[in-house]
């Protein structure tokens, strides 16, 4: 007898018993092994050809001095078993990634040629770890955020585990902007660094779409041209884990942040009683500037005239404004109201870079009513435009 190893696929076979002579091939040698998915493997614990004892337990009849066969072997050389008689034969062997099926059946040949019956086929079950294609962060999309809330930004990939759909177990996220302490591995931070938990859909077969998102804040940190930190990029990083604790990563292609200058102004600037050709003196109205963005930001201010509906008007130009409290009279840093130049005003409005307490600043306002305005209720528009 030459004791040939020889492999098999169960594939949708109901046990390795039940899969056909015809479907199995030789394990073949390391120098030879292309794309089988198990081949012979050499070992430094072992040679080959050499003799082994009788592990075997409760078996009727004489032993056999067996074999170790490693690579480039994958038979034994000849060797003779009489009736009553059995041997053992020992095959280092090793899976490859070409492996596809969960199942391999392994059984001998004398040299290719089958025995009479295959009453016990051993079955090697392996444990695959999960595998992604290359997923997306936003669809490849840079992200534009909403001011003043949140944008749910989603990545997605291709999740695989060839032990079927059904072993995986759990898949998670972080998005993160490249220069994160940690990277993929930051502490969790609205500004650069997001994690969540994704689910599992439209599974069939081997694979599911992981599906994760993260709920991303107006303030989280741009990345585009002319931001504070262009040149540097977002990424998302899914990790999915199987039953059997194998798992699986993969980091998406970049995208960036993009720059977000948006504010919120609250309340009317509500001059209140003011005598004709007076002025509001040392009481100032004022404007709750709320920044609603992610960048540092001066305003652009104008505006139009007081008007009453009719022929009174109260120029543009009798409203002055400042980042102080001021007299009207006296004020030296004011600035007047335009309708047709707007002004930037250096407020130097911080980045958010908590949700609360907001980021807020104050803009002062005086006016002073002409000689020959209507005794009546006057009221304009003001425009304010981050910068």
């Amino acid at each position: 007898q030459q004791i040939r190893l020889e492999y098999a696929a169960m594939g949708a076979a109901a046990s390795c018993e039940s899969v056909g002579s015809g479907s199995y091939a030789a394990v073949p040698p390391q120098s030879t092994c292309g794309t089988s998915p198990v081949c012979m493997q050499a070992s430094s614990q072992v040679t080959d050809g050499s003799s082994i004892a009788d592990l075997l337990t409760g078996v009727a009849g004489t032993f056999v001095n067996g074999k170790v066969i490693e690579s480039p072997s994958n038979k034994t050389a000849s060797m003779s078993i009489g009736q009553s008689q059995y041997t053992e034969i020992e095959y280092a062997i090793t899976p490859t990634v070409n492996t596809v099926d969960q199942n391999l059946c392994f059984r001998v040949t004398n040299n290719g040629t089958n025995y009479d019956t295959y009453l016990k086929v051993p079955r090697m079950s392996l444990r695959f770890d999960p595998t992604f294609s290359t997923p997306t962060l936003n669809t490849g999309q840079n992200i534009s955020l909403i001011p003043g809330t949140v944008s749910r930004v989603y990545a997605t990939g291709t999740v695989t585990d060839l032990n079927g759909y059904a072993d995986l177990y759990q898949a998670t996220s972080t998005f993160y902007r490249s220069g994160a302490t940690g990277g993929a591995a930051c502490t969790v931070n609205n500004n650069d660094c997001y994690r969540s938990t994704c689910t599992f859909t439209n599974c069939s077969g081997n694979s599911c779409t992981a599906s994760c998102y993260a709920d991303i804040y107006y303030f989280a940190d741009p990345t585009d041209a002319g931001s504070t930190y262009s040149g540097q990029q977002w990424y998302a990083y899914l990790e999915a884990r199987d039953t059997s604790a194998g798992y699986g990563f993969a980091t998406t292609p970049s995208v960036e942040v993009n720059s977000l200058r948006a504010i919120d102004v609250t309340g009317p600037i509500s001059y209140g009683s003011i005598a004709v050709s007076g002025n509001t003196g040392a009481t100032n109205a004022s404007s709750s500037v709320k920044n609603q963005g992610n960048m540092i930001i001066d305003l652009q201010i104008s505006g139009t005239g007081l008007s009453d509906g009719g022929s009174s008007l109260i120029p543009a130009n009798q409203q002055k404004f400042s980042t102080t409290t001021f007299s009207y009279g006296t004020c030296t840093t004011c600035h007047l109201l335009s309708s047709t130049s707007p002004y930037t005003l250096d407020t130097n409005i911080v980045k958010p870079t908590v949700v609360s307490p907001p980021v807020t600043s104050k803009v002062y306002w005086g006016v002073a009513v002409p000689y020959g305005t209507n005794n009546t209720p006057h009221s304009g528009m003001t425009v304010f435009t981050p910068t």
